[in-house]
């Protein structure tokens, strides 16, 4: 394929994504589940493509795609209000990274941010409604938090940008399962901690469950398929419902955790700034999730860990002992 940039690439690579999904699939998609799943697969298909004309293998760098696109970026302290945001004057598109927030340029969290701003590009109907002013600029924060749809297609697209399937997913399955793996997979896409966790849980790579808590309590959470066919979806979202000395308690309560594995953190702390480790400990399914009885056949021995993000809260990882047990206890008699 020949190397283009700025315009020439951009409505050579949508026409190609248009041809084989079609113009309006992309650009308006009524508001039903299926229509939603089909959008995101849609999105995370022109992420790739998007990925492989500029970065074919290797680390993607979303700076680089930005300038190839006739993006231009400014880097600054713009205080704690956003992350990143994508604007459109005068007929170009520039991108505002907010080094009070996401640290220095080149840091998991500014990457993830460019390459959410990107989405907001590259998503036709995204990038129509800023052009035509149809919305104003509006600022992003990547913290997977967002209730609005735009924001969910954004991460959506930066998540498959910076971590393609096929590349993510063959080195995945070569990893340690736990956070000892997201840390290695997170250090070889240089991307955030809980962008590859979530990344991770959606490829049904092993069972697991991704449960990310910020300082005022519960956020959110990710199940991998294997997990909710399981019928293991509502957990608990109090920490006082969860044992006392568990390892997401610990790190709630601003305890030091332990240096762990051969990274010792060095993600962590180059991501936020202090963290040294994670926690880690035995538990099982009753403990966290509260429609399992103690004898239910779905209570297994599961791994807690629980790794301190900073500013931006907790992560607790969960996976059962065994990889296989949860594909048993959901077998039919």
């Amino acid at each position: 394929m020949a190397r283009m940039s700025g315009k020439n690439f951009d409505r050579d690579i949508r026409r190609r994504f248009q041809k084989r999904f079609g113009r309006t699939r992309i650009a308006r998609a009524s508001p039903t589940a299926d229509n939603l799943t089909a959008r995101g697969d849609e999105i995370a298909e022109l992420a790739e493509a998007v990925a492989e004309e500029h970065s074919p293998g290797g680390v993607v760098y979303p700076e680089a795609i930005a300038h190839a696109s006739g993006i231009t970026l400014s880097f600054g302290g713009y205080g704690e209000g956003f992350d990143g945001m994508l604007e459109h004057r005068s007929g170009r598109f520039h991108i505002f990274c907010n080094t009070d927030r996401v640290s220095f340029g080149d840091s998991p969290r500014a990457r993830f941010t460019l390459a959410h701003e990107l989405g907001h590009y590259y998503i036709d109907d995204h990038r129509r409604a800023l052009a035509s002013g149809a919305v104003a600029p509006h600022p992003s924060q990547c913290d997977s938090e967002s209730s609005v749809l735009a924001e969910q297609e954004a991460d959506r697209f930066a998540a498959s940008l910076l971590m393609p399937s096929g590349r993510f997913n063959a080195l995945a399955r070569r990893s340690a399962r736990g956070l000892a793996g997201i840390l290695a997979l997170a250090d070889a896409f240089k991307t955030s901690i809980t962008s590859t966790a979530i990344r991770y849980a959606a490829a049904d790579i092993s069972p697991c469950a991704v449960v990310k808590w910020n300082w005022k309590g519960y956020a959110w959470k990710r199940l991998s398929s294997t997990t909710f066919q399981a019928r293991l979806r509502r957990t608990f979202e109090t920490p006082a419902e969860l044992p006392e000395d568990s390892p997401t308690r610990r790190a709630l309560a601003h305890q030091k955790p332990p240096a762990c594995g051969p990274f010792d953190g060095a993600q962590g702390r180059r991501e936020h700034g202090r963290i040294g480790g994670y926690f880690e400990s035995g538990t099982t399914a009753a403990a966290w999730f509260p429609r399992v009885g103690h004898e239910d056949d779905r209570n297994v021995v599961f791994i807690e860990q629980a790794i301190p993000l900073g500013a931006y809260g907790v992560l607790t990882f969960l996976y059962p002992d065994e990889a296989d047990l949860l594909s048993k206890s959901a077998a039919p008699k």
